[in-house]
């Protein structure tokens, strides 16, 4: 009841889930509760009363520690580092709120959008000097055919779209600067645009088809670096120099899609059903049994260090991410979990909204520790 009502009710993400499972078996045990003399301290510091008083539980609860120590819960003992930097962005955030209110978007004010348009007019420019993206025919840019093997179909489909979505941006940010310099008419379409652009936020039109950051800027840059880290990856496949890696899946849109696509390759390859492949990971050497392995790089840790062969606790002036060595990742149709173990999520950005896969991280102690910890890998950011 605890777990799916009364406080797992609104938590959609499995390893949060498993984050509170932890919390409700350390807290709501015999060994604490009981009367026993192996008592275990509520958190380490706290006895909890044996009797039904509720003077007893005030007195017990005032004599707690003005400060709480992260290692109370089990945190990460830079976790003040990490809180210090999530108010620094929400203060950002909200000074960017009282900036919007001075905006009025509904209207076409010329020095106004001269002013405020033209930093994402100048960065677009200047991100794609030297890049013939832009100046691609539709007719140039491979389209996957039903021959082609499935990483090959996924990253010529990614490149197609990625293409595509590069020169609408740049069809639709031309608009604008034709529109401010006052040589093309204003239309429902441009206003829409440029009133999201004038507050600070991504356009429908743009993240309907890639979801991105929600700063326009930062989507912008990770636009024009994926694009063309994509030109080398289907040039990789195509000359079989693809896998095994390194492979950097912070450049591609779908990094998840890309390991369903290395999936379906495998299956395809071993004559195994797709359900009967398990995904696992080796930090030092290769995958026993892969047929399609391919080593993994760029990835930043969250809540722990990594040496390579464990997880480290980390320290308070640890930083809040770390880099961790490049690990080899494969389909392979058995594989048995080792138990020195945690399972830890890949996370697409440092606000952990979507997974992109799982993979094993060695470890020393007890799993639900680093659990508790919430150990996560993140893609580094373009």
């Amino acid at each position: 009841m605890f777990e799916n009502a009364v406080f797992g009710g609104r938590i959609d993400n499995t390893f949060d889930l498993e984050v509170l499972r932890s919390y409700l078996l350390q807290y709501f045990d015999r060994e604490m509760l009981g009367g026993g003399r192996a008592r275990r301290k509520l958190a380490g510091i706290l006895d909890m009363p044996l009797s039904v008083n509720h003077k007893d539980y005030v007195t017990a609860i005032k004599a707690l520690p003005e400060f709480d120590s992260p290692a109370t819960f089990n945190l990460p003992l830079n976790i003040e580092r990490a809180q210090q930097i999530s108010v620094a962005l929400g203060v950002i955030a909200q000074l960017k709120v009282v900036q919007r209110a001075d905006v009025d978007s509904s209207t076409f004010d010329k020095a106004k959008w001269t002013t405020q348009l033209s930093p994402f007019l100048h960065l677009w420019k200047k991100l794609n000097t030297g890049c013939e993206l832009v100046k691609l025919s539709p007719d140039s840019i491979p389209s996957p055919s039903s021959n082609d093997p499935p990483l090959l179909a996924f990253l010529l489909l990614e490149r197609q779209t990625a293409v595509k979505l590069v020169q609408s941006v740049h069809a639709d940010l031309s608009s604008l600067s034709r529109i401010i310099r006052g040589t093309t008419l204003l239309t429902t379409q441009a206003q829409r645009m440029a009133s999201s652009l004038l507050l600070h936020e991504l356009p429908q039109a743009w993240s309907s088809v890639w979801e991105g950051s929600s700063n326009p800027v930062q989507w912008l840059r990770g636009l024009i670096a994926k694009s063309i880290a994509l030109g080398g990856w289907v040039d990789r496949c195509r000359n079989g120099t693809l896998l095994p890696g390194p492979a950097d899946l912070s450049e591609l849109f779908h990094p998840d899609v890309f390991l369903n696509a290395l999936r379906q390759e495998t299956a395809r390859k071993t004559g195994t059903p797709i359900n009967h492949l398990v995904f696992t990971c080796q930090w030092n050497g290769e995958v026993k049994g892969a047929v399609c392995p391919v080593k993994i790089e760029g990835l930043l840790v969250e809540g722990a260090l990594f040496d390579g062969s464990r997880l480290i606790e980390c320290q308070r002036d640890s930083p809040t991410s770390c880099a961790v060595p490049s690990c080899t990742v494969a389909w392979v149709p058995s594989a048995t979990p080792p138990s020195d173990c945690v399972e830890v999520p890949i996370y697409y950005s440092t606000e952990r909204e979507q997974i992109v896969s799982c993979i094993n991280v060695p470890c020393t102690g007890s799993i639900l520790q680093w659990k508790l910890k919430s150990v996560a890998l993140i893609l580094k950011n373009q």
